[in-house]
């Protein structure tokens, strides 16, 4: 287990990305902690009520490259709503490089929709859609997607390193994100208690917060999400099952 008197000190700083060969970044790839395949099954509550499932993971591909994914399936009353995520991207000089980010969401009385980003640091320029808006923005290092923040949040956990100010790009804007490690916390979950790090993210321009609750002897995997808008909790995921 790591010392905990390291992770409340986590705060600020900030991260640079670049190109180059398969085989400079795999190396890079390997020198990340957080970057071990695992997969979570959630289930989502609301109200006290359990609503639906949900389910994150993380593979290699066999290019060398990572992909991270979420799915969540909801339904309360007379709303269903479905959701999957991708992210797909690589590392250099420890640093995380989204390439491909895409989210499809199915949810009653909508619209379907599908946002889609592409991420060329060659050139570095973001190309992106959503409904029928399409944006192209300049690409700049330390830019990450909706998924791939959190990969960078567990590394700094991992390593005792400062939190950074994340900047996410996000349907054609860039918000951004501040973490703070706000304590350790013992969860009773269905597969005993977990000593947890809590992290929370502020929203301010959003007026909500995210609290993670990151597991510190299962390679800091987020076992529980709490999503709070107004001072009121709109939803939680709780980890059912992990490995």
């Amino acid at each position: 287990m790591l010392p905990f008197v390291a992770l409340v000190l986590l705060l600020t700083n900030s991260a640079q990305a670049a190109e180059s060969s398969f085989s400079e970044a795999k190396t890079a790839e390997q020198s990340l902690a957080a970057l071990q395949p695992y997969s979570i099954q959630y289930e989502v509550i609301h109200d006290g009520d359990n609503v639906g499932t949900a389910s994150r993971n993380l593979i290699q591909l066999s290019n060398g490259q990572w992909q991270l994914a979420m799915e969540s399936d909801i339904s309360y009353y007379f709303l269903s709503d479905k959701r999957q995520e991708t992210s797909r991207f690589t590392v250099e000089d420890k640093q995380i490089l989204p390439l491909v980010y895409q989210r499809y969401s199915q949810t009653s009385m909508r619209s379907d929709s599908t946002l889609m980003q592409n991420f060329d640091w060659i050139n570095k320029v973001e190309h992106g859609s959503y409904k029928k808006k399409e944006w192209s923005q300049p690409l700049k290092p330390g830019y990450l997607d909706q998924l791939t923040q959190l990969t960078l949040v567990r590394e700094n956990l991992l390593t005792q390193k400062p939190i950074p100010a994340i900047d996410i790009s996000y349907r054609g804007s860039v918000r951004h994100h501040e973490f703070k490690v706000l304590g350790q916390e013992t969860l009773n979950t269905k597969k005993g208690p977990i000593k947890t790090a809590k992290v929370q993210l502020k929203e301010t321009q959003r007026e909500r917060q995210t609290n993670f609750w990151f597991a510190l002897e299962h390679n800091m995997i987020p076992i529980q999400i709490q999503r709070i808008k107004e001072g009121e909790e709109q939803a939680k995921l709780v980890a059912t099952d992990w490995k």
